[in-house]
């Protein structure tokens, strides 16, 4: 793969227009920080199996998500659609939308898809710095766009985001003020500030602010009962937990070590380090997640590289690793199904990218 379209993947262009001078916000709550070294533990080699699908061709299968008798598929770089809706547990083709093009009911970048609420979802065009709310992403019916919400001008960019209610959405802050945007729907309003960056050197989160969130780029999940938020960072090994009702936070950093950059004297970032999560999930029960580890500076060297990691990980929801488990192959997005001890993850190496693996949890 073309290494400039490999940082962008890595990186998802976060280091660009990083700035200095940017002023902190104050945390809301005083938190509780534990930091600890973990050990990588040995695990089940697991053998994936292949679901082939006729009807779609996959260029980036990124994100999977899954409700009752569906699943939507999130293809990155797909020319046409970005997302695809099939019957679960067969993956029979359904329907598409999220059209890719600048058209008032199109998308440029889309980042995430997230369900909220029966047959219904959300997406986000960090492209246009909106949202989107489609109907009908189920089995016999045809998804429609339901809403639009500009987000307030004031996020600097939106790579993620999750829902805290039906109307509250959190999305990373990358100013660097601090680590989460609270957002109302549908007005799109920035609301609050919450939580700042656990990053060790404080002198360089003060004087660049935005190249440090940046370079601390994190997936975000919240538990189905919405009382933990959990934060996994892309450039460094390190899972941050934070407890909405008690405000405690459970912060551990791995062998990984924290996200690790450079950043220039205008104030530019360049990352280093580890190249560590690709994706997790949160359940009732575990956090699961991809996890890399290999030095960017290695796989600069490389003229062609495998995306993806093949450290599947199971922590609880004290942050502590309880299972690991080695795949056959690099993965980049996950999608668990814990009642049927199913690991759906996709493969963007390959023709064939949804891949299955049967697993005890």
């Amino acid at each position: 793969m073309n290494i400039r379209i490999l940082i962008f993947t890595l990186v998802a262009a976060a280091f660009l227009a990083a700035c200095r001078g940017q002023r902190q916000q104050k945390q809301d709550a005083a938190v509780e920080e534990t930091v600890s070294v973990q050990a990588v533990p040995e695990g089940d080699v697991l053998k994936g199996e292949v679901i082939p699908i006729d009807t779609v061709l996959f260029r980036y299968a990124y994100r999977m998500r899954i409700q009752e008798d569906k699943i939507v598929v999130f293809d990155l770089h797909n020319a046409d659609y970005y997302y695809h809706v099939f019957t679960y547990p067969d993956f029979k083709y359904i329907s598409s939308f999220g059209k890719r093009g600048e058209g008032p009911e199109e998308m440029i970048f889309a980042e995430n898809v997230r369900f909220a609420g029966k047959n219904t979802v959300w997406v986000l065009d960090n492209g246009k710095n909106r949202m989107t709310r489609y109907s009908g992403i189920a089995p016999g019916e045809t998804p429609k766009l339901e809403e639009t919400v500009a987000l307030d001008q004031a996020f600097m960019r939106a790579l993620d985001f999750d829902f805290y209610d039906e109307k509250t959405v959190v999305i990373p802050d990358y100013s660097g003020e601090s680590r989460f945007n609270w957002t109302k729907i549908p007005t799109g309003e920035l609301v609050r500030k919450s939580e700042q960056i656990p990053i060790s050197n404080k002198k360089l989160l003060k004087e660049s602010a935005p190249a440090v969130a940046q370079g601390w780029r994190s997936f975000i999940s919240f538990t189905p009962d919405k009382r933990l938020l959990v934060a996994v960072t892309q450039l460094g090994d390190r899972i941050d937990i934070y407890d909405m009702k008690t405000r405690r936070h459970i912060g551990k950093t791995g062998e990984g070590e924290e996200p690790k950059f450079s950043v220039s004297s205008e104030g530019y970032g360049f990352p280093a380090g580890a190249v560590c999560y690709h994706d997790m999930q949160v359940t009732e029960k575990y956090i699961y997640a991809i996890y890399n580890g290999r030095k960017l500076k290695e796989v600069m060297k490389e003229d062609t590289y495998k995306q993806g990691g093949r450290l599947f990980r199971v922590f609880n929801h004290k942050g502590e690793m309880v299972k690991q488990y080695i795949l056959d192959r690099p993965i980049m997005g996950i999608c668990v199904d814990e009642a049927n001890g199913v690991l759906y993850a996709t493969d963007v190496n390959a023709d064939e990218q949804i891949v299955r693996y049967d697993m005890d949890f």
